[in-house]
C-alpha cells in the first residue's frame, strides 16, 4: 500500500507539480522537482529494505523486549527478596497481569518463529516461557549492591 503512494506522489508530481509552479508561482522553483525525483525512489527502496528486515526480526525483537520488559518491571520493586518478589507478583492483580503479559509476548515470539513445523517439540518449547520470570526472582538475591564486597 504504501508503494502505491509513493508511485501517486511521483505521478502527481510529474503531471501535477508543473502546472501549479507555472500557473501561481510564475515559473520560479522548477528546480525543485529534481530533488523528489530522485527522493522518492530512494525512500521506496529505504522502505522496503527495513520492512523486510523487520518483517524477519520481529519475533526475536519481540522476544528480546518482552524478556528485558519484563525484567525492568522486577527491578522497579523495592524489596527484591526472593519471597517478596513472588508474593508481590502473585497477591496483586496488576503484577500477575503485566508478567502474563509478557509470557503471552514470549509465547508469540517462540510461535512465530518455530511457526509450530514440529508440533511435539514446539509445542514442548512453550514450556520455557516462564524461565526468564523464575530466573530473575531466583538470581535476585545475588544481585543485592549492598552484598557486594570491594577489596
Amino acid at each position: 500500500m504504501i508503494f502505491v503512494f509513493y508511485g501517486l506522489c511521483l505521478a502527481s508530481l510529474l503531471l501535477l507539480r508543473p502546472l501549479l509552479v507555472y500557473k501561481v508561482f510564475s515559473g520560479q522553483g522548477k528546480k525543485s522537482v529534481f530533488l523528489t525525483m530522485y527522493a522518492i525512489p530512494a525512500l521506496a527502496l529505504i522502505h522496503a529494505t527495513m520492512g523486510g528486515l523487520l518483517y524477519y526480526a520481529f519475533p526475536y525483537i519481540v522476544i528480546i523486549l518482552s524478556v528485558v520488559s519484563m525484567a525492568s518491571h522486577f527491578a522497579f520493586r523495592l524489596d527484591q527478596s526472593m519471597c517478596s518478589l513472588l508474593s508481590q507478583t502473585i497477591k496483586e492483580s496488576r503484577n500477575l497481569t503485566i508478567l502474563i503479559g509478557h509470557w503471552f509476548l514470549h509465547a508469540y515470539g517462540i510461535i512465530a518463529i518455530t511457526q509450530l513445523r514440529d508440533p511435539v517439540f514446539h509445542w514442548a518449547l512453550l514450556a520455557v516461557v516462564p524461565f526468564p520470570s523464575l530466573f530473575y526472582i531466583l538470581t535476585s538475591k545475588f544481585t543485592d549492591p549492598s552484598r557486594l564486597h570491594v577489596d
